[in-house]
């Protein structure tokens, strides 16, 4: 989508979306805690697992060209339609 607004920097779309996604999450996770919903055990794991993940993820596509990272980018997502419109069909 960013693309289509007129970004063509592949790492500004993968900064905006990190911070975008933050602010998403950071609300979610303020939801859920208020509500009383959060399994503080699993969600630590989880936590832990999604700063690393997020951190190593940025490191190493800002030293790849700006083709691969895009590249990966359409494979994971052409990948992952393909897998959830198989599971919901079968």
């Amino acid at each position: 989508m960013l693309a289509a607004v007129g970004m063509t920097d592949i790492h500004a779309m993968n900064a905006l979306k990190s911070v975008l996604g933050e602010l998403i999450n950071g609300v979610a996770v303020i939801t859920f805690i208020v509500a009383g919903a959060v399994v503080w055990k699993q969600g630590a794991v989880m936590t832990v697992g999604a700063i690393v993940g997020g951190y190593l993820g940025a490191h190493y596509a800002q030293k790849l060209p700006q083709a691969c990272v895009r590249g990966f980018v359409v494979l994971v997502g052409f990948g992952m339609t393909a897998y959830l419109f198989w599971r919901a069909y079968h």
